[in-house]
């Protein structure tokens, strides 16, 4: 890799994943931290300065942004390709132009940031360029559902929580402050000063190049975002669904990303799920456990009745083929049932003396009680 390589997500402190308003927020933040006019006693200041708004320049246009992934080091070259020569590797003169460039240079990029000072699209004269919006960051939202639910499968509707642009602040996290005081970076010119050699007249980083100085938002705490409500209707949650899994409801989250809900299930007393087979336990009297007979057993689909043969042990498992949970690929899993032996409490006495003949006739060596 060159040496001229520059990692722009770590300059900006931010993951590749990070949307178009994680990048502003980043930049604003370091722009402000690292601004020559207030670090004259710090030389490499103004270096950091620069190195953070070529970060900005690029990771806010989706165009930069995309050839900066795709070829590193290599984006520049690429770039210069694209303005007129020919792509890197490429052979015969074609070129690549792209009509859409977020930027035609550095007095937009502010431009686009901070917008015009008049209120309208531009600033200095420069118009603001029709870039295209990054999505914003995916949704993870918990749904509770119960085993039955998940057994059969539902149809639920919801709603969910999710964050909105703060309307107040335009998503900015902060506004021109009330009080009318000049902003202390510019002193109420609007313009930043350091820098000039790479940034012209570019816009104050910290008011925004309204002279005016700026305060945390009210309405969203400097987030850039409140919280709403959406309501999503008639969402099918699939029978055999697991727990943990998500349903990606696409473009149903914020700016059009992806909204997903995160299945929970809620214990069941009866029954244990282990991955595609159900557990459970079931009762067997004494009597019919040891002669043989037919017990009744409760299955998600109701009670249906087992035969259980004679000698049955407490604890013994019965495997119930394709009575399990539903696969959302088809089939099911196994239903295993455990016998649980129940003995009378209350014995009536024709019932204590045949139990006693019977513990005489299979001579089995205890005391019995009178």
């Amino acid at each position: 890799m060159s040496t001229d390589y520059k990692d722009y997500y770590k300059v900006l402190g931010i993951e590749k994943s990070a949307d178009e308003q994680q990048i502003k927020t980043a930049y604003r933040k370091l722009a402000r931290k690292y601004h020559p006019d207030v670090n004259r006693s710090d030389p490499g200041a103004e270096n950091k300065f620069k190195d953070v708004s070529e970060a900005y320049e690029v990771l806010s246009d989706p165009d930069k942004r995309l050839k900066y992934d795709q070829y590193g080091d290599q984006w520049k070259a690429f770039s210069q390709a694209g303005a007129g020569g020919s792509r890197p590797g490429a052979t015969g003169g074609a070129s690549y132009v792209n009509p859409d460039s977020g930027f035609g240079g550095l007095d937009d990029l502010f431009s686009t940031l901070f917008g015009g000072a008049d209120g309208g699209g531009g600033f200095g004269g420069f118009a603001n360029s029709g870039r295209q919006s990054t999505r914003s960051a995916d949704v993870d939202y918990k749904v509770d559902i119960s085993f039955y639910e998940a057994y059969s499968g539902t149809t639920r509707s919801f709603t969910v929580a999710l964050p909105e642009t703060c309307a107040r602040c335009h998503g900015n996290g902060r506004i021109t402050t009330t009080r009318g005081k000049n902003c202390p970076t510019c002193n109420g010119t609007g313009k930043a000063r350091g820098g000039r050699a790479l940034f012209g007249n570019a816009p104050c980083p910290d008011c925004e190049g309204t002279g005016q100085a700026m305060e945390t938002c009210p309405d969203c705490h400097g987030q850039g975002s409140v919280e709403g409500t959406k309501r999503l209707n008639d969402v099918r949650i699939p029978a055999g669904i697991k727990e943990g899994q998500r349903l990606r409801l696409a473009g149903q989250g914020p700016n059009g990303s992806n909204l997903y809900l995160r299945i929970s299930i809620k214990p069941d007393n009866r029954f244990e799920r282990r991955d595609d087979d159900i557990y459970t336990e079931f009762e067997v009297p004494y009597t019919v456990a040891a002669l043989g007979g037919e017990a009744k057993i409760e299955t998600p689909e109701g009670v249906k009745p087992l035969d259980v043969p004679a000698g049955t042990q407490s604890g013994q498992a019965f495997r119930l083929t394709g009575r399990g949970m539903p696969r959302i690929k088809g089939g099911k899993g196994n239903l295993i049932a455990r016998a649980k032996i129940t003995v009378p409490k209350n014995l009536s006495p024709r019932e204590k003396d045949l139990l006693r003949e019977i513990a005489v006739l299979r001579n089995d060596g205890v005391t019995i009680r009178t």
